[in-house]
């Protein structure tokens, strides 16, 4: 709620008041299709793919291919499913 409210220019207390549940659930389905709705992110996103194409057509043929996050400042970690949330717990806790 934090990023769509930063997104739309208002306060999380204020989203909360103007939009109905049905609402959000729609914004959270829409994030799913087109990605992050942070726009600082997108642009980080868009930067890392020029720097990463302009280093990768200057690397040498030995070397590892850069990819757009090696160069974004801020990179949205993918979310764990619960299974694999409760997985690591267990591995974590030594628990088979």
């Amino acid at each position: 709620m934090f990023t769509l409210a930063a997104e739309l220019k208002m306060t999380v207390a204020e989203l909360g008041d103007r939009m109905s549940s049905r609402e959000l659930q729609e914004w959270i389905e829409y994030q799913g299709i087109v990605g992050c709705l942070d726009s600082r992110q997108r642009g980080d996103l868009a930067a890392g793919i020029v720097a990463s194409t302009v280093a990768n057509a200057h690397r040498s043929s030995r070397s590892q291919s850069f990819t757009p996050q090696d160069f974004m400042a801020y990179v949205e970690k993918p979310k764990q499913s619960p299974h694999q949330a409760l997985e690591k717990l267990k591995r974590e806790r030594g628990i088979k």
